[in-house]
């Protein structure tokens, strides 16, 4: 699904909030919020003017409660004029990558000039819920559900969580508990000296709590030791391995990127960040949402007569370490270049907006990082899916 056949589609700006922890520092910013501080930091690091931009592609997964298109309400609250068009995309954890690929196959059919790609998430204030209450009821108990798990989290089609499908994953693969606690300490030691290092400094927009000013990611824990992943109780089954110490943590947080074809570009003269290749997508089984992220990165490699160590970079959510220890095996990818600066299982996952923050990171290394050319960015799909975009150096 080549997006640049005639005139590439290029990256020229990107931000993204800190990650908030489930209950942490952005606790009191609504998910809305958090996409309007992204969108606004975006446009005050543009040289162009919000009139410019000619639609917005926002991804946003736990819906319940939110209110009436989220993704417009964040146009309306930020400082893009009321008149610019939005969509709302809800694909689970590929929401806010399937939002920019949204954008630029607007761009590529020559339907915009100038587009905003990304997603927002606050698994903070997902609220409770009483299914099948309209009604009411006369007697008895009566059940609340949690948005967060029943609108991102737990697979409809096969009636489990997400975690119970990734453990199914490690029966089949034959992944030890110490192979995912491995991961998950390197991916706490990564991401605590990329955050040390001030390698997202840049990228980051502060977010006004209104108590404070959040300008560093939360999440990483860099004095955890094995020993103490081991000692973890496992989270889906009580004879288990995946636990809260090798998945994904729950998390708030938004990010976009601005997108425009090279000639634009160059007519508006605006320096590009990165280029935009080619995305694909590919879907399994449900209970095999796992091994379509496999199949994601050797389609879009084969389509682009790409090697995998052509790639430099490999930005694939962790949703789970167990995932992300299939896939480097399965592929072959060197473990420094997955998820070089740490990952989920250190920063969190907002489901929605994660595609949009890795999208904004990794074309940021892309921008200021010699030895990266090529970059991979993506994640698994609830439902048996995956998505990836392939990202170049300008």
């Amino acid at each position: 699904m080549s997006v640049h056949d005639s005139d590439s589609i290029v990256v020229l700006e990107g931000t993204r909030t800190p990650h908030g922890t489930l209950l942490g520092s952005l606790a009191d910013v609504d998910a809305v919020s958090l996409a309007e501080t992204a969108i606004d930091g975006l446009l005050e690091r543009t040289p162009l003017e919000g009139t410019a931009i000619d639609w917005v592609s926002l991804g946003n997964a736990i819906q319940a409660g939110i209110g009436q298109v989220p993704g417009r309400q964040a146009v309306v609250e930020s400082d893009l004029p009321n008149e610019t068009p939005a969509t709302t995309v809800n694909e689970a954890s590929g929401s806010g990558l399937r939002a920019i690929t949204l954008a630029a196959d607007r761009i590529a059919a020559g339907r915009a000039d100038l587009t905003i790609g990304g997603g927002f998430e606050s698994m903070t204030n997902a609220p409770w819920i009483l299914p099948d209450y309209r009604t009411g009821r006369r007697h008895g108990d009566v059940t609340i559900k949690d948005s967060m798990i029943l609108d991102s989290l737990w697979d409809r089609n096969l009636d489990v969580h997400m975690g119970e499908i990734t453990e199914r994953l490690v029966d089949r693969e034959d992944i030890s508990r110490e192979a995912q606690d491995e991961y998950a300490l390197e991916s706490h030691r990564r991401a605590a000296e990329a955050i040390e290092s001030g390698a997202f400094d840049e990228e980051i927009v502060p977010v006004d709590t209104g108590g404070e000013t959040v300008e560093r990611d939360e999440g990483p824990r860099p004095d955890s030791t094995l020993e103490d992943l081991a000692e973890l109780p496992p989270s889906f089954r009580d004879d288990g391995t995946i636990t809260p110490g090798n998945a994904s943590k729950l998390s708030d947080g938004a990010g976009v990127v601005l997108l425009a074809s090279e000639s634009v570009a160059a007519d508006r003269d605006c320096e590009p960040m990165a280029r935009l290749v080619d995305y694909d997508l590919a879907y399994r089984d449900p209970d095999e949402f796992n091994e379509a992220v496999g199949d994601v990165v050797e389609a879009l490699l084969a389509d682009n007569g790409l090697a995998v160590e052509d790639v430099d970079a490999y930005w694939i959510n962790e949703a789970f370490a167990a995932q992300s220890v299939y896939v480097m095996e399965r592929l072959g990818i060197p473990r420094d270049r997955l998820n070089p600066q740490g990952g989920a299982v250190a920063f969190g996952h907002p489901i929605g907006g994660s595609g949009g923050m890795l999208a904004a990171s990794l074309a940021y290394q892309l921008r200021d990082d010699p030895d990266v050319d090529r970059g991979l960015v993506g994640m698994s799909v609830g439902g048996g899916g995956a998505i990836m975009a392939l990202l170049e150096s300008v």
